[in-house]
């Protein structure tokens, strides 16, 4: 399943990271060129420290980070699953340009709740490529009708939410095993 939720900046189009046909349709939805890798969501900082080469000291530092970021680091259980091809010969269908994973630690109770359920998600904004992101719910209801309308992504809010249309999340990553920051983008 394909999921539209509310973030701490925008809108994000995600699906489960097992489901390749999920996937692979996020790039045909959003119009999405391939060369584009997809962040992972993740339910907690716990979660990066036992999975990622993020060191506690980094951590500790991205606990503290004042704003919407999204961190970029290696993560070698992702690393093998990205080369999965399944049963009836799916795969993900731009594993080459995986270098390493851009993550967001979950910052909601609609994203907790649903990695509950499905995590770790792949994700994105929801917007189709190019174009701005999207901040309201009647916004989505207008530009993915039709995906709506077919059960093909499920909307996923509550009525007291709405994203906070703060700018993008600063992309960055660590140099090497030090707090020294190497900026992909700031805000």
């Amino acid at each position: 399943m394909i999921y539209i939720l509310p973030t701490d900046t925008c809108y994000w189009i995600a699906c489960p990271i097992h489901e390749l046909k999920s996937y692979n349709s996020i790039y045909k939805i959003k119009k999405r060129t391939l060369d584009k890798p997809l962040a992972i969501l993740v339910p907690d900082f716990k979660w990066l420290e036992e999975n990622t080469e993020l060191t506690i000291e980094q951590i500790e530092f991205l606990k503290n980070y004042e704003k919407p970021f999204t961190i970029l680091t290696n993560c070698n259980s992702l690393k093998m699953w990205i080369n999965y091809i399944d049963e009836e010969n799916n795969e993900f269908i731009n594993r080459d340009i995986y270098k390493s994973f851009a993550f967001r630690v979950a910052n909601n109770s609609i994203q907790k709740r649903l990695l509950k359920e499905n995590w770790p998600l792949f994700l994105t904004s929801a917007n189709i490529s190019n174009k701005p992101e999207i901040y309201h719910k009647n916004e989505i209801k207008e530009e993915f009708a039709y995906y709506l309308e077919k059960w093909t992504i499920q909307f996923v809010w509550e009525n007291m939410w709405n994203p906070n249309k703060n700018k993008p999340s600063d992309i960055f990553k660590f140099l090497e095993y030090s707090l020294e920051i190497d900026y992909l983008r700031k805000n």
